[in-house]
């Protein structure tokens, strides 16, 4: 305590008024002024140059180079036609099943899932949305994920709970809804809660955010 007098009180204005964010990945030419801009740490083999695609690796998996002094950076997947095919094909065979299941169980299940990820693997989905989002990790940790975990967190209990209205109703179908584009944690999951929790399925992009709702049975 003693040497916390001494030293004052911390800065704390002045380290958020000096901190910076990462771009949000919506393309490439925003981030690329700021990664130059902010010069790595010597030795660290990341100079500044022009970023070149790499080798091309098995399952569709290139690699990311930096033309100086060409270490491979990154590894990312890439995706083509007949992925999107079997994951179209996996939902399918999914929707009967998941539809099947009656509220009060998929509500369950959604709750377990929000619970899971909001617990055990916090730090894992923090992780994540820092690195798809460009924001600290601190934010994503606090309001960033608390936010998306409630967005499936209230349809979870709605459907446990039942509906009112909805007696006798039949869900249509899956369970999925494709964005094109980056999307947020909580831009996904005001969409896919509800649907998830009503046994629905539809499909929509990025930028009709307010008309990709199915219908209720």
């Amino acid at each position: 305590m003693a040497a916390l007098v001494a030293l004052g009180a911390p800065p704390v204005p002045k380290i958020f008024a000096t901190m910076e964010e990462g771009p949000i990945p919506a393309g490439i030419n925003p981030g690329e002024p700021w990664i130059w801009g902010h010069h790595p740490a010597p030795g660290s083999g990341l100079g500044p140059g022009p970023w070149i695609g790499g080798q091309g690796l098995e399952w569709g998996w290139p690699s990311v180079a930096c033309l100086s002094p060409g270490r491979t950076v990154a590894v990312v997947p890439a995706g083509d036609s007949s992925d999107l095919a079997a994951a179209v094909a996996a939902a399918a065979a999914a929707a009967e099943a998941w539809a099947g299941l009656g509220g009060p169980e998929r509500g369950q299940r959604l709750t377990w899932l929000a619970t899971t990820l909001g617990s055990d693997r916090r730090a894992t989905m923090g992780a994540l949305l820092a690195l798809s989002g460009g924001r600290p990790l601190c934010r994503t940790l606090g309001a960033d994920l608390d936010l998306g975990l409630r967005l499936l967190q209230v349809p979870a209990g709605g459907a446990q709970l039942g509906p009112p209205g909805l007696e006798g109703w039949t869900p249509l179908g899956v369970v999925a809804v494709v964005l094109m584009g980056p999307c947020s944690l909580s831009a996904l999951l005001w969409k896919l809660g509800p649907l998830l929790a009503m046994g629905e399925w539809q499909r929509g992009r990025l930028g009709t955010l307010g008309t990709v709702w199915g219908p209720w049975g």
